[in-house]
């Protein structure tokens, strides 16, 4: 790997307009998780004061949780799923890879784009913790039983995370502790997703193309459970494993780790391909 490729791809791409882009979206989908939280028809109970009632994913109200899950392959992609298809465009990259040689570019690539897809994708997150902590400098434990012995809901006790979801226990043994791993689980991902697209950069000519892929990918996992009549688990899905503040039946909330393994191990693995197809191109 060139240490020196990657730095260049990696500060050229941090001081594009695609990571304003990516500013951008990351504080609309903060403006749209307070408005929907404090600006609907709802009223949300009172509790003890903690940051993390203004933060996505981490909270059940609000809408930009869900919409952050849906554009996370996008924004990964947005920002390092192009650094071949930027060096193709620009007419250097026939040269880069005989300087480099295709192995140690590819290599070279694929490392770059999982480091500005991670950025991308935790963007948003980091933005909404930013602003909640100025906000709200407070991390008090919100315990998130919903129901009493008997089975009777405790109507009007505020739940920040339910204590059915799959993150519970660890959310309530340390709750800095469950912020650090949210955010590097979603920069895995998001890191994989853009691996995926750069990835695809190395076959599609056309423009632009490789930052949908992963994006469409996402939308055809996430239906599958739909599409196959509820044989695929819903759990399956990041879209649904990261959304994680609500609570699931016992009886599936082990598909959700499920979900985290197989959905890392099937990006990696297809990253994994594209990249061994590409480096080995000229002896296949």
């Amino acid at each position: 790997m060139d240490w020196r490729l990657m730095r260049n791809q990696l500060v050229g791409q941090l001081r594009s307009a695609r990571m304003i882009g990516v500013i951008v979206i990351s504080c609309m989908l903060v403006v749209v998780q307070y408005l929907t939280t404090y600006r609907a028809s709802y009223v949300t109970p009172s509790s003890e004061s903690t940051l993390l009632r203004d933060v996505m994913l981490f909270s059940q109200y609000g809408t930009g949780g869900g919409m952050y899950l849906l554009l996370l392959p996008f924004l990964s992609a947005l920002l390092g799923g192009s650094v071949v298809s930027l060096e193709r465009h620009a007419g250097r990259l026939p040269m880069v890879v005989i300087r480099e040689g295709r192995g140690r570019f590819v290599t070279t690539a694929m490392s770059s784009g999982f480091v500005l897809g991670g950025v991308g994708g935790i963007m948003p997150m980091i933005a909404n913790l930013s602003i909640a902590a100025m906000r709200n400098p407070h991390l008090n434990f919100i315990d998130g039983v919903s129901a009493d012995a008997r089975g009777r809901v405790y109507s009007s006790k505020y739940i920040l995370i339910s204590s059915d979801s799959w993150i519970y226990p660890l959310y309530e043994f340390n709750q800095v502790l469950c912020i650090l791993c949210v955010v590097l689980l979603i920069f895995v991902i998001a890191g994989l997703f853009s691996t995926v697209a750069v990835g695809v950069s190395f076959f599609m000519q056309r423009k632009y193309t490789e930052v949908l892929v992963p994006f469409v990918l996402s939308l055809v996992w996430w239906m599958l459970p739909s599409l196959t009549g509820g044989k695929i688990p819903d759990q399956w899905s990041h879209v649904i494993f990261l959304d994680f503040a609500p609570g699931a039946d016992h009886s599936v909330r082990w598909q959700n780790y499920v979900g985290i393994v197989l959905s890392t191990a099937l990006l990696l693995a297809l990253s994994t391909v594209l990249a061994c197809v590409e480096r080995y191109r000229d002896a296949l």
